[in-house]
């Protein structure tokens, strides 16, 4: 009985961060009847231990629409999948065996993909075999940008945090229409 309300406590806490992450901690305390100091250690530990985290998510009217599901296959996949994972302009990333990866990789058009997988390239000592597929987000998901201070020097990445505008020059062609 006890660790069944402590599963329903956790469910609760998950559906309200999930439904307002700038939830307050003594808010979150109250409305699950939780000890505040305890929440708050419990939710530091959690972010602490990277397990979850409260991150900026934009729409691809802001940051482009274009996407490409790359498959890399070649033996430094354990590091690209890595150097991916920080790397704003990759969506997700998948470990499909010991040397092929599955990303999925945005921008603006697909020169600007194409560009993120040209660093892909260069940091594997061109030594990978690369499948592209290119197709459109669609504009009611979401981009997250994980990495705020990106450490990558390349050019085509510099500008992998995008502008902030409460404006979009062309929505009819984000959303695929002519």
């Amino acid at each position: 009985m006890v660790t069944e309300d402590l599963e329903n406590k956790e469910l609760e806490l998950t559906k309200k961060l999930a439904a307002n992450p700038r939830i307050s901690i003594k808010r979150l305390a109250d409305d699950l009847d939780m000890n505040y100091t305890a929440l708050r250690d419990r939710i530091r530990k959690l972010s602490y231990k990277g397990l979850i985290s409260f991150t900026l998510s934009v729409s691809p009217l802001i940051t482009g629409n274009t996407a490409a599901l790359v498959r890399l296959k070649g033996y430094k996949v354990e590091k690209l999948l890595s150097r991916a994972s920080k790397c704003n302009r990759v969506i997700t990333g998948l470990k499909v065996s010991d040397d092929e990866a599955i990303l999925v990789i945005y921008g603006k058009d697909r020169g600007d993909v194409a560009s993120v997988i040209d660093v892909l390239r260069d940091d594997a000592g061109g030594d990978l075999e690369i499948h592209v597929e290119y197709g459109r987000l669609y504009p009611d998901f979401k981009v997250q940008i994980r990495n705020p201070n990106p450490e990558c020097n390349h050019p085509p990445c510099n500008n992998c945090i995008p502008v902030l505008r409460n404006r979009v020059k062309n929505s009819s062609e984000l959303h695929g229409t002519p």
